[in-house]
């Protein structure tokens, strides 16, 4: 007696291929936003946008007052924005102030070719009148993790990464 279907191949034909290829892709597409408001919410993307938000100001303030802004990273665990020359005592304490937390680190990156030897320990970023600024890397680490931000010098735009 013949066994029924013994000639038959096992195996997916291409349509099944495709259909669970394209369920597959639905399922992405309804998932990725979901996940990236989750990542939105973190702590580590909050320093990041609280962090970006200050250079984006530094930006703007340059280009729309003609001069040149700097973001100083001071000894007393600070980051300060403020004119590269203050007109006053006001400008010179800093128009925006960004404290490091206990357990928080925040280091600015310049390319060897901008740093000066012998420098005082302050780090200076500056953001000229023409919209450009120095070509930096910022890294954060907190307790709940951390962030590295590379910043276009034309663009002002970071690429960033969380760690």
């Amino acid at each position: 007696m013949a066994r029924p279907f013994s000639s038959l191949k096992t195996g997916f034909t291409l349509l099944e291929v495709i259909l669970a290829l394209l369920i597959a892709a639905l399922v992405i597409t309804v998932a990725i936003p979901s996940l990236t408001g989750v990542l939105k919410g973190s702590p580590k993307h909050d320093s990041f946008a609280d962090f970006d938000a200050m250079v984006q100001e530094a930006h703007d303030r340059s280009v729309e007052e003609g001069r040149n802004y700097v973001m100083v990273w001071g000894r007393e665990k600070t980051v300060r924005l403020r004119p590269e020359e203050p007109a006053n005592q006001s400008e010179a304490e800093g128009i925006q102030t960004r404290n490091i937390q206990k357990g928080e680190t925040l280091e600015l990156h310049l390319p060897a070719a901008l740093t000066e030897k012998g420098a005082t320990p302050d780090a200076i970023w500056t953001f000229w009148s023409s919209g450009v600024c120095e070509p930096a890397e910022i890294r954060a680490q907190g307790i709940k993790g951390g962030w590295r931000a590379v910043y276009n010098p034309f663009t002002i735009q970071a690429e960033v990464h969380y760690e």
